[in-house]
């Protein structure tokens, strides 16, 4: 199987130059979590961008600064067992597909989880949970989440209750569904004086106005997903794979028997099962 098998070819771009309101009106159209960046008019690659880089840099506005440049990139014709063994060891997510220098498609994890869901790979997943994991009281404020998550090198957190219960989920989509452009003005007072006593001290006012991503105050609870899809331990690979492609995740709670949080399932580890049965 070769990847432009399971390539996207109708690809989302950012363009430079732009600007982080350009990315996330692509963003909130087509809800892509990232793209690749090519030059204005053109398909020449000059690199990706992502939701998460918008939180990650929330004072930069123009897409130059904040894209990741000179992207891993692959060819149409490399195998999909190719491809799974170097987003596993490179911790990528997706990866721009390129002939020379023009982009002819995007291949993600969500394209190997619909291939898994397709197999009918019948191991439990109970060998691939992350138990390691970061959770947040529903009472949290919004604004502290980001910081939470990247410093944890997370996208999606589970939320519990006052009872330590599984009450919902928070990901870096609902960051960006949630947030706003603001225009911050700040004032720099920049004085001259003379010698001469019957002189006038001039002060010069500077502005300086800068763009940041803000989020509303109000608690986690009223912006996280309540609804949550969640697998227990004894769920199959291809059964977990078919539920995060039906509905669009890329991360799942897992529960006990009691129904009570043990861990995550996240599709990059859902991959590794993948790689065996190529």
């Amino acid at each position: 199987m070769k990847v432009d098998e399971i390539m996207k070819t109708d690809v989302v771009y950012a363009e430079v130059p732009g600007t982080r309101i350009d990315v996330m009106e692509i963003i909130r159209k087509t809800n892509v979590k990232a793209m690749p960046v090519v030059k204005k008019g053109t398909k020449e690659i000059v690199g990706v961008i992502s939701q998460t880089d918008l939180l990650l840099n929330p004072d930069e506005d123009q897409i130059a600064l904040l894209m990741s440049r000179d992207p891993i990139q692959i060819n149409p014709n490399t195998s999909v067992k190719e491809l799974v063994n170097l987003m596993i060891e490179k911790n990528l997510r997706r990866l721009p597909v390129t002939k020379g220098k023009e982009v002819v498609g995007m291949v993600s994890i969500a394209d190997i989880i619909k291939a898994i869901s397709r197999m009918n790979i019948k191991t439990p997943v109970k060998e691939l949970i992350n138990t390691n994991i970061h959770v947040v009281w529903e009472g949290t404020p919004l604004s502290a989440v980001p910081i939470i998550m990247r410093l944890s090198n997370i996208r999606a957190v589970p939320c519990i209750d006052d009872n330590g219960t599984l009450s919902g989920i928070i990901s870096d989509v609902d960051f960006i569904k949630q947030s706003k452009i603001v225009s911050e003005e700040k004032s720099s007072s920049i004085s001259s004086s003379s010698d001469k006593e019957w002189s006038w001290e001039t002060s010069d006012i500077l502005l300086i106005t800068k763009k940041k991503l803000k989020l509303p105050n109000k608690p986690v609870r009223e912006v996280m997903t309540k609804k949550v899809v969640t697998i227990n331990e004894f769920t199959s690979v291809s059964e977990c794979a078919s539920r995060m492609r039906k509905h669009k995740i890329d991360q799942i709670p897992v529960l006990d028997a009691k129904g009570e949080l043990i861990g995550m399932m996240e599709d990059q580890r859902l991959a590794t099962a993948f790689q065996n049965k190529i």
